[in-house]
């Protein structure tokens, strides 16, 4: 699947962001489900209305990340994308917000923020800037 496809379908809204992970969770976690059955299962950690859960699942359907089979006059939502292409399209998305605001203030906080990591992974990033000068 193409992940610039899958994040210029729709950008991240911050604040159905805060389920839309929740919800993917479950359905990589259990797999393809009812409307109703995802609302019950994320109604025990995050107190929403029954609209709100199908209204970012219809987000989710349009962003290419969940799609909706009908089965028997029922809809059922399954995860269109892995949990790792969700992650990348996510990061992708907040990190051209972050360059559309100032390229020179996003580099400057990821930069910060990746220098307090461990040794290692500043070889690792180190290693695909390089790569990336590169072409590959």
């Amino acid at each position: 699947m193409n992940l610039l496809s899958l994040s210029k379908k729709g950008s991240i809204d911050p604040l159905s962001g805060a389920l839309e992970l929740p919800l993917m969770e479950i359905l990589w976690t259990k797999g393809s489900m009812k409307g109703r059955d995802l609302y019950e299962a994320i109604r025990a950690s995050k107190k929403i209305a029954y609209t709100t859960a199908l209204t970012v699942l219809g987000r989710l359907s349009k962003k290419g990340f969940v799609k909706k089979d009908r089965e028997a006059g029922t809809i059922l939502f399954a995860p269109a994308v892995s949990r790792n292409d969700y992650q990348c399209a996510v990061t992708g998305d907040l990190l051209r917000r972050a360059f559309d605001v100032s390229p020179d203030l996003a580099v400057s906080a990821f930069t910060d923020i990746y220098s307090k990591t461990r040794g290692d992974q500043i070889g690792r990033l180190e290693e695909l800037i390089e790569r990336k000068r590169n072409g590959k």
